[in-house]
């Protein structure tokens, strides 16, 4: 059965309305495992221009409190630093983030988390992208492994929570980007 909902597009914290078939989110050796698929009411190509306006990405998520591009040593690629800062009951944290991504035209984006720039041991975001008869059909994994310690209590059930609330909020911006995107 397939319901309304979305996705955090997990570090890089953009997301998207959908109609999910699957979505997947915990917490195994100190790592967070996000993975889902899902349908976008929108092109490939406007998911994509959405998903890789790196500059306005703070747009999807209100966590987001800063984003930058900055020089890449890749050619084919891009680097974004992005300081997200989000709060679960007492506890609060500002994270910086900086990844190089690559983009496969419209199909596939990759990210890879810089640990010797960021407030993360390590992370990896995937997400592919084929056009659908409903609109753009997107798989997404990700995975992220923060340096700094977070009370168990938050880290299991609570910051799961915290992940989806994110997303519905985000969920809705993409999509009204999406659609509008020129």
């Amino acid at each position: 059965m397939k319901s309304v909902f979305c996705i955090l597009l997990f570090w890089l914290n953009a997301c998207v309305i959908s109609y999910a078939t699957e979505v997947n989110v915990r917490y195994e050796d100190k790592t967070y495992y996000l993975n889902a698929e899902f349908i976008v009411d929108a092109s490939q190509a406007r998911v994509m221009a959405v998903l890789t306006d790196f500059e306005n990405i703070a747009d999807l998520n209100p966590a987001i409190i800063e984003s930058e591009l900055q020089d890449s040593i890749k050619q084919k690629g891009l680097r974004v630093k992005t300081v997200i800062k989000d709060c679960i009951l007492f506890f609060c944290k500002s994270i910086t983030r900086v990844e190089d991504i690559t983009k496969t035209g419209n199909e596939k984006l990759e990210a890879f988390v810089l640990p010797m720039l960021s407030d993360l041991r390590s992370g990896y975001a995937v997400w592919v992208l084929t056009q659908n008869p409903s609109g753009t059909m997107v798989k997404y994994d990700a995975n992220t492994q923060p340096k700094f310690w977070i009370p168990p209590i938050i880290r299991s059930y609570l910051l799961k929570k915290k992940f989806k609330q994110r997303v519905i909020e985000s969920v809705e911006l993409l999509q009204q980007k999406a659609k509008n995107k020129y």
